[in-house]
């Protein structure tokens, strides 16, 4: 059992940052559809691709307090990629008014045991890995979001941070804490501030943004630009030191052109201080078809993008 020092100190906070995967100074990712068969198959489409993974992400919820997944991250390291974990408070098959796993109860301790669990996991893994927990903290469509549930954005600092002083304090110091938040350019106005619920930089390795064109239901179509433009924006005022990845995106082609919109999302970014991208390379049920292998010309255009990325 990990005995846990939870007070705050400068060497906790500041520990020194693994350094990031790169490849001509940008960063090239997927998220897998899970953490077994997911992996595999991120890893054939990057062929596919003709560019090597540096980051394979997957995503796991803490309803089902399972250990640190080291067999899947190995499997990761393996294939040549950083492992990332997008790390979700709550249980996937209850709604969004689920409160089991709230902010306010991790910062008070509720669920140190399964935190310090990982934190030592992380420790004995001893190689680089993300850590992204509670992304889209500024949508209303996950329990953790601010204003879901009654929670605040002080609730959210307070659990990312107590999150990463429990894995500092186990010595887990080659995992990169990820700050996530939704670029809500598509999204109903009103919703809350992103900056307000920034941990500090002290607590932050990399910063991501999550966007979609076309919508899940394919309601819309934006260009890179006024898709992620105002989020871009929003982080050289929030953190403008700080790495930053788009770490979830995807498009539609229902409403649109989705291999031309691949090729400009590409050359758009080139021209910001973006320099990662995750694709969410997935095709769930009741969604848009968000996978590179969707159509011919969409592999072709990724392929001739990611040449040049």
């Amino acid at each position: 059992m990990l005995a846990l020092s939870l007070i705050v100190t400068s060497c906790a906070a500041n520990a020194e940052s693994p350094e990031l995967p790169m490849t001509d100074g940008r960063t090239w990712g997927m998220s897998s559809q899970g953490p077994e068969q997911g992996v595999a198959a991120a890893v054939d489409t990057s062929k596919t691709l003709g560019r090597k993974l540096d980051v394979v992400n997957f995503f796991e919820a803490w309803v089902w307090d399972r250990d640190l997944p080291t067999d899947t991250l190995t499997r990761i390291r393996d294939a040549g990629a950083m492992p990332a974990i997008t790390w979700e408070p709550w249980d996937p098959r209850k709604d969004k008014t689920q409160t089991d796993f709230l902010p306010s109860k991790i910062a008070a301790g509720d669920y140190d045991d399964y935190i310090g669990r990982w934190a030592v996991d992380a420790d004995t893994f001893d190689q680089p890995m993300q850590l992204r927990f509670g992304h889209e903290m500024n949508g209303t469509w996950y329990p953790w979001g601010i204003g879901v549930n009654g929670n605040t954005a002080q609730d959210y600092i307070d659990a990312y941070r107590h999150i990463h002083q429990i894995f500092m304090s186990a010595g887990a110091t080659k995992v990169q804490f990820v700050w996530s938040y939704d670029t809500s350019s598509n999204r109903p106005a009103g919703l809350p501030n992103a900056a307000d619920a920034y941990p500090g930089d002290p607590y932050v390795d990399v910063i991501g943004i999550d966007g979609y064109n076309g919508g899940a239901d394919g309601s819309y179509w934006q260009t890179p630009e006024e898709l992620f433009a105002p989020a871009i924006d929003a982080a050289g005022s929030i953190a403008p030191g700080k790495t930053l990845w788009i770490y979830e995106t995807g498009s539609g082609d229902t409403l649109g052109d989705k291999a031309h919109w691949i090729s400009s999302l590409f050359a758009y970014l080139k021209t910001t201080r973006v320099s990662g991208v995750l694709w969410f390379d997935y095709a769930k049920p009741g969604e848009a078809d968000w996978t590179l292998d969707s159509s011919e010309s969409v592999t072709s255009a990724t392929r001739q993008a990611l040449s040049q990325w």
